[in-house]
């Protein structure tokens, strides 16, 4: 009974060893991918500051309107439209060409900060899930590099242990990279959500400095 349950344990770990191993390789090009995508949002920077800085000098001339119910939200927009990337541009496209009401500023940087939660919890779960993964294709190859070994078979225990050594070197690259990536990511959210937030907090009375939540625990 007890060879029978070891055995059907070793088939299916065996049986693991290649969804593992494909699962590392989509997470190595999804990690590659979002580090692209940083890159190229590191390049934007200065303009993300640049136009941040803007929109607030604009947003202390719209504090001066006595309405501040009439101020000119549309300007604000045509500001924040200038960046390609970055969050300025994903509020810009939240909030429409057209001049919004500045009721709806609340309610898009509330959207805004959905996404950009669910954009930390990508390199979240890939930080976590990665070295998982590459503890696992660490660890299933070990059974046949000891079979291997027991029968005197050198060939097959080094191919398995250079499969099982690979896949914990790419699992704990990913997870390295992936939570460099976060911080950095959630660095960059804060200070341009707490900069958002501040601006419609001059133009409207309606909308209030709540205050990020990114990367905090609940």
């Amino acid at each position: 009974m007890m060879d029978a349950i070891q055995h059907a344990l070793y088939v299916l770990s065996n049986a693991l060893l290649l969804p593992t191993l494909l699962a590392i390789l989509i997470m190595a090009a999804w990690s590659m991918l979002l580090l692209g995508g940083l890159v190229r949002e590191w390049f934007t920077r200065p303009r993300v500051q640049r136009v941040l800085r803007e929109a607030r000098h604009l947003a202390k001339q719209q504090k001066s309107v006595k309405s501040p119910g009439k101020a000119d939200g549309g300007a604000l927009v045509r500001c924040l439209s200038e960046c390609t990337l970055g969050l300025p541009a994903r509020l810009a496209v939240l909030l429409g060409r057209d001049a919004p009401e500045l009721s709806d500023y609340a309610k898009s940087l509330d959207d805004l900060e959905g996404e950009v939660a669910a954009s930390l919890a990508q390199l979240s779960w890939l930080t976590r899930v990665a070295p998982m993964l590459g503890l696992m294709g660490t660890l299933i190859p070990l059974g046949p590099a000891l079979t291997g070994l027991a029968s005197g078979d050198v060939a097959v225990l080094s191919s398995h242990l250079v499969v099982a050594f690979t896949a914990t070197v790419i699992g704990v690259l990913i997870g390295c990279c992936s939570f460099t990536m976060g911080l950095v990511r959630k660095h960059w959210y804060q200070h341009d959500m707490g900069e958002l937030e501040y601006i419609f907090a001059q133009v409207s009375t309606g909308v209030a400095t709540r205050g990020t939540h990114i990367g905090k625990e609940p």
